[in-house]
């Protein structure tokens, strides 16, 4: 049994998020000073027993002053029961059952939407880490959508991501390996824990700028690599399991070619990088062209909706290890591929998880790098400001 879930506080605050490298970990415990909530799926029934009222109006006593009420409830009360059901809980199931702009970049099925949850919900009741975390992101979207109650659904979102976590990694520690009985609810906590901490990554303005934010995307950025690690995997099971038409969708769209230019200065850029080994310039081709895939598919009329904006998950999720170290380094031309990368997010503002996270990436940016390397800022400068 868990222990009781304390009550709200206004007063909650974010935590650190620290992340390990997959092959120690595939997810690294959350630390929090929250006590842990009550299981949202240790719902024990209980029956109030109804009686209808068996006096007799010829034997009542004249004298009463009011009425007997028509029903008698008998006290068969359990103390635990407001444990069991947690209304709050409940809140979060409803929106998260509801509203499909939590997922916006799933589009590999358009209306399939309540299916694909109602999956996922099913999974978490046997791997209760997985529904801790679809919990826990359905407050972080409330937190977004009720800016007033913010403080306390971003509580309830710590809580719940802190408690998933701590399941998973106890989970992983008794059976550390992917195999078909936990591929797939596996594949999907991280990758809803990725799209969470993308958000709070995202939302961050830390008085230190460019180095505070670089220290909260690496820690995004490594987790996102565990769903990587989970798939690679796996791939073959899961292609046989119902996630299968959401990661065909996906991986045909990240293996398209490119097709526009926007990203040519970006490339000349890397190619004339003198401080840039052959193998650091290697690693820069493929996120270079990833991103131009992104602004092809942002730009072009014809394009789904929620291929528009897709890039702005996967390329976190896909950024090699050897730029992810440069970037930790904070190498001037990583920076500057960051800031095409900013440009995406720009372009995704309407994404409950971006807003305008875009420009002001792009803004820290600038300020860091400063006016030596103002000429290779200029057209992600420019095309921000023409979106605007």
């Amino acid at each position: 049994m868990l222990r009781r879930s304390h009550k709200k506080s206004r007063g909650g605050c974010l935590e650190c998020y620290a992340s390990e490298a997959p092959s120690e970990s595939l997810l690294t415990p959350l630390k929090s000073s929250h006590e842990r909530p009550t299981s949202p799926g240790d719902f024990h029934s209980q029956t109030s027993i109804i009686q209808g009222d068996n006096t007799s109006p010829s034997t009542a006593s004249l004298s009463n002053s009011r009425s007997p009420p028509p029903f008698s409830i008998k006290n068969h009360e359990d103390p635990t029961f407001d444990e069991a059901v947690n209304l709050n809980h409940m809140e979060l199931l409803i929106h998260l059952t509801s509203d499909q702009g939590l997922f916006p970049d799933i589009g590999a099925r358009e209306g399939d939407f309540h299916s694909d949850i109602s999956y996922a919900l099913e999974l978490g009741l046997e791997s209760p880490y997985l529904l801790y975390q679809q919990l826990a992101i359905s407050a972080r979207h409330l937190a977004f959508l009720h800016p007033n109650s913010s403080t306390s659904y971003l509580h309830e979102a710590v809580t719940l991501q802190t408690r998933a976590v701590s399941l998973f990694n106890a989970t992983w520690s008794a059976c550390p390996q992917v195999d078909q009985s936990n591929c797939v609810p596996i594949l999907l906590f991280s990758s809803i824990l990725g799209h969470h901490l993308l958000a709070d990554t995202l939302a961050k303005r830390d008085p230190d700028g460019l180095k505070a934010f670089i220290t909260h995307y690496m820690q995004c950025v490594q987790m996102h690599r565990g769903t990587v690690t989970v798939a690679m995997s796996a791939w073959p099971l899961l292609m046989e399991s119902k996630l299968e038409p959401i990661l065909s969708w996906s991986s045909g769209f990240t293996s398209r070619l490119p097709r526009g230019n926007h990203c040519q200065q970006l490339k000349d850029l890397i190619e004339a990088a003198d401080g840039l080994g052959e193998e650091e310039k290697a690693a820069c081709w493929p996120a270079i062209q990833r991103l131009q895939v992104g602004f092809d598919a942002t730009l072009a009329e014809e394009e789904r909706q929620a291929n528009r904006n897709h890039m702005i998950f996967t390329w976190p999720m896909l950024v090699p290890p050897e730029l992810t170290n440069l970037l930790a380094a904070r190498r001037p031309e990583i920076l500057v591929m960051l800031a095409y990368y900013a440009v995406l997010l720009h372009y995704g503002r309407n994404l409950w998880q971006v807003g305008n996270a875009g420009a002001y990436i792009l803004g820290i940016i600038v300020d860091y790098l400063g006016l030596e390397w103002e000429h290779w800022l200029e057209y992600p400068r420019e095309m921000v400001a023409r979106d605007s």
